[in-house]
């Protein structure tokens, strides 16, 4: 895609924030809120780190590469890798967020066929994105509002091409949760995330804490996990 190229909220979905916050200020993301959500410093830091971080891992090709951004909130890591691939779909369950991300694309005078996001709970169904199938799938700041990140990265597996590569960001395990009324506040091990992979038959497992970063007034470390379906399936 040659155009410079877009969080969402927990409920016990499959799936929810990313990009590393959840909650505004004063409650949660709305219509009337969401254009203060890329102000905050965690916000817009990531959005630069997260997707040069991507790219270094994954040989993303802009002809060729179709991505899903799940849990995609505003766009910040779509917008970061638009400029490297070919399609991206952002996923949320947040239709606030969608309508932000889509607003912020027709505006830049993107088609929607190179880049869009849709409000959906995804279940891993082949009725679902109208059976699209991705090279790619990114999840930044959001495996830490899952109720199941078990359940969840199997539904993402769903979605990768034979040889797709699943890209997740999120923070370590630490002694000092992070002050969010999420299901895995405290964060992930290496191996929280390996089993995750593992169980959703994902290959190559691969791990890296490649920054440090502030998430609601707690620094914590952030990784990077990669893992890739069998080119065989």
């Amino acid at each position: 895609m040659s155009h410079s190229a877009a969080h969402t909220h927990g409920h016990g979905h499959s799936h929810s924030h990313g990009e590393g916050a959840s909650h505004a200020p004063g409650g949660t993301w709305t219509h009337e809120n969401v254009h203060l959500y890329e102000q905050q410093p965690t916000a817009a830091e990531m959005g630069d780190r997260v997707p040069k971080a991507m790219r270094e891992v994954y040989p993303f090709d802009e002809d060729t590469t179709t991505v899903m951004d799940f849990a995609c909130g505003t766009g910040l890591i779509s917008r970061g890798l638009a400029p490297y691939c070919k399609s991206i779909v952002g996923v949320d369950i947040s239709q606030a967020m969608v309508d932000f991300y889509n607003e912020k694309v027709h505006n830049q005078g993107i088609p929607p066929e190179e880049m869009r996001a849709v409000c959906a709970d995804l279940k891993g169904e082949i009725s679902e994105l109208d059976g699209q199938k991705f090279d790619v799938i990114v999840c930044s700041a959001a495996y830490h509002h899952l109720e199941s990140i078990d359940d969840t990265t199997r539904v993402l597996s769903f979605f990768l091409k034979p040889g797709g590569c699943l890209l997740v960001v999120d923070f370590m395990k630490s002694d000092q949760p992070v002050p969010e009324d999420v299901p895995n506040s405290g964060g992930f091990t290496e191996a929280d995330i390996r089993k995750a992979f593992v169980g959703a038959r994902l290959d190559g497992f691969e791990f890296d804490p490649f920054t440090k970063a502030m998430f609601h007034g707690q620094r914590v470390t952030v990784f990077l996990a990669k893992g890739s379906k069998p080119a065989s399936v």
